[in-house]
């Protein structure tokens, strides 16, 4: 099933942006330290703020290699120098995009007495992190993979369904899809996405009765 311009932005969005709740309630105390005199990037600034985050992060977890703020801070540093505003990444991109990735994946695995008492909450955002950047990466299979680690950590939470459906569509798993949405559905029926998620969910079925069963392809 093939996508028009205007669904695949919507969903793109969808990755890049529904995590933004949960994201906010746990990233933001996590930069004390390392990312507090830091710059971030800006449209139309230099990145030298960012190389400087970098610089101090790498330079900390050289010293405390299990610091949780400058694990953070590498991740959110990398990620950011380089996000992919349109197509694919280049190799630049790519290879920060990869570092990113990397940070979050050992931040991810220090224990609970090292991330205190917000620990599970933390992995959640870090994890919802890694999944955009897999998506950038148009790593369709990485991103899913993701949110399956998701569903472990969030038991009868609608919001990785959201995510797995939003992948199988820009990856154009129709029947991945539709159990995602319907799952979501299910989960969280008047979620602010609720009625572009029925939308959706009618134009894929709708997609998938039309097309040849496997049975009857000559």
């Amino acid at each position: 099933m093939l996508l028009n311009r205007q669904r695949v932005k919507f969903w793109q969005r969808i990755i890049f942006g529904f995590m933004a709740v949960l994201m906010g309630g746990f990233l933001i105390f996590g930069y004390s330290g390392v990312a507090s005199s830091c710059g971030t990037k800006t449209p139309g600034n230099s990145t030298s703020g960012i190389d400087n985050q970098i610089k101090a992060a790498v330079a900390t977890l050289a010293k405390s290699p299990n610091n949780p703020a400058a694990l953070l801070s590498a991740a959110e540093a990398y990620a950011t120098r380089g996000s992919v505003q349109t197509g694919v990444p280049d190799q630049a991109q790519t290879n920060d995009l990869t570092q990113s990735i990397s940070y979050y994946t050992r931040y991810i695995a220090l224990p609970d007495s090292t991330l205190g008492g917000a620990a599970a909450g933390l992995r959640v955002s870090a994890y919802e992190n890694q999944a955009k950047i897999y998506s950038e990466l148009v790593d369709y299979k990485s991103t899913l993979a993701v949110y399956d680690k998701l569903l472990k950590l969030q038991p009868g939470d609608a919001s990785p369904y959201l995510g797995i459906a939003s992948t199988d569509v820009l990856s154009n798993d129709t029947a991945g899809a539709i159990a995602a949405f319907t799952k979501y559905l299910k989960l969280d029926p008047n979620s602010q996405y609720a009625p572009q998620v029925k939308v959706e969910l009618s134009q894929l079925k709708a997609a998938a009765s039309a097309s040849p069963s496997p049975s009857s392809t000559p």
